[in-house]
């Protein structure tokens, strides 16, 4: 097959949870063999095209984002996507995005004569962190968002979710189009308990005395990392820990001026950017992984400590549920709330043998997630959508006549 993607990101220029689930799911189509272009930003703003393991980028101009400094905005003319359908000539466009290009793909079903895939990942709640229009409220915002959200959805032949919380939002809200649910997937192969392999992982991080608690994400205001911070008092009444977080945003600032007022630098540690193959042994290096954000659909870094069988501790809130059970592999805490947060990151510092059996629940509970499934599950759902019309697909792209000899690859 042929697959064309759309993505606001790819690493290594946007490093986020979506740009890693679009650059490992292109790799391993590619690794199936089939050809797979992905249309994104371009970190300079002028176009280029790049190879990524077989993965043909082709990186558009684009504009800055003023709310996320490494995410810049990809802008595509509808006249080009239809001449990159015409060069490439797919069998299936899979949408990974929700905005400009998402828009001009379902605008363009009819001419582009392709089916439509959109993988989504996120909820409208998400917006509210970052968007106010006019003095409109946060319900406002969120409203005009469902309504946009689910008006673009409706126009695409199939939706994927990662959860199942994510998808009963959707479908609560008004969508009609057929909908799958495929996990975002953890290589399971690298994220497994700690096996006694020696690391310099400490050192090289200059990582503090244990116990440590761990995060990894943006460093974004809708991952509510303040949360996290705020707990850290009550924590420190009771016993030293350390607070490591992983990642790098636009927020690292006004956490790291919230950690000065709150007297914690000697506990809150920012360990900025991680590069993923140092990633398991920092979790094998922690005691505990912590997330407070209510607007997950999933969470790769909760997937990959429980991997790792570290107990989790997380905010009772949309899909978290789905990967946490209070009080069998980690605990579920209400959001927004620092007090339960320390009492529940306490309680597992405090009894090593529930600790060591929450990571065990963990584990299993990861296992089902492994990326193997999520590959397969995709290739899957794309020859069910071009069985399902025999239409769709090279015979039906522009410049390419049914009963023609598949064209050879267009020049790059």
């Amino acid at each position: 097959m042929r697959i064309l993607m759309t993505s606001h990101g790819y690493p290594p220029t946007t490093l986020s949870g979506v740009t890693l689930v679009v650059q490992k799911l292109a790799r391993a189509l590619v690794r199936k063999g089939h050809e797979v272009t992905v249309i994104t930003a371009s970190e300079s703003t002028e176009p280029c095209e790049e190879e990524d393991e077989g993965v043909h980028l082709v990186r558009v101009r684009s504009v800055p984002n003023p709310f996320w400094e490494e995410a810049p905005v990809p802008f595509l003319r509808p006249k080009r996507l239809q001449e990159m359908v015409a060069e490439f000539r797919p069998d299936i466009l899979h949408v990974h995005e929700p905005a400009l290009m998402a828009m001009e793909a379902a605008r363009l079903r009819p001419e582009l004569g392709l089916p439509l895939l959109a993988s989504c990942y996120y909820v409208p709640r998400f917006v509210t962190h970052y968007l106010t229009w006019m003095g409109q409220s946060v319900e406002s915002m969120e409203t005009l968002a469902w309504l946009y959200s689910i008006w673009l959805y409706n126009q695409f032949d199939h939706v994927v979710f990662s959860t199942s919380a994510q998808r009963q939002f959707f479908l609560d809200k008004g969508l009609v189009a057929p909908t799958t649910i495929i996990s975002n997937g953890v290589d399971t192969t690298r994220y497994h308990p700690y096996d006694g392999q020696t690391t310099d992982v400490e050192a090289r991080y200059g990582l503090p005395p244990r116990p440590r608690i761990l995060f990894v994400s943006r460093l974004a205001k809708d991952k509510e990392i303040d949360c996290l911070i705020r707990a850290m008092p009550k924590v420190l009444a009771e016993r030293q820990a350390h607070l490591l977080l992983v990642g790098r945003g636009d927020d690292r600032p006004r956490l790291e001026d919230l950690t000065a007022e709150l007297g914690l630098q000697e506990f809150v540690h920012f360990l900025g950017f991680v590069p993923e193959e140092d990633l398991p042994a920092l979790y094998w290096a922690s005691d505990l992984f912590a997330i407070a954000s209510t607007c997950e659909v999933q969470s790769l870094p909760t997937l990959q400590a429980l991997a790792t069988c570290l107990p989790v501790v997380a905010a009772d809130a949309l899909a978290l549920p789905e990967l946490v059970y209070d009080g069998q592999n980690g605990f579920l805490v209400p959001p927004g709330n620092p007090e339960a947060i320390a009492k529940a990151i306490l309680d597992i510092l405090g009894d090593s043998d529930l600790a060591g059996r929450m990571g065990q629940v963990g584990l299993a509970i990861s296992l089902p997630h492994a990326e193997e499934h999520t590959f397969d599950s995709y290739e899957g759902l794309y020859q069910q959508m071009l069985s399902a019309q025999p239409g769709w697909g090279l015979a039906n792209v522009p410049g390419r006549e049914e009963g023609a000899q598949d064209p050879a690859p267009a020049s790059r």
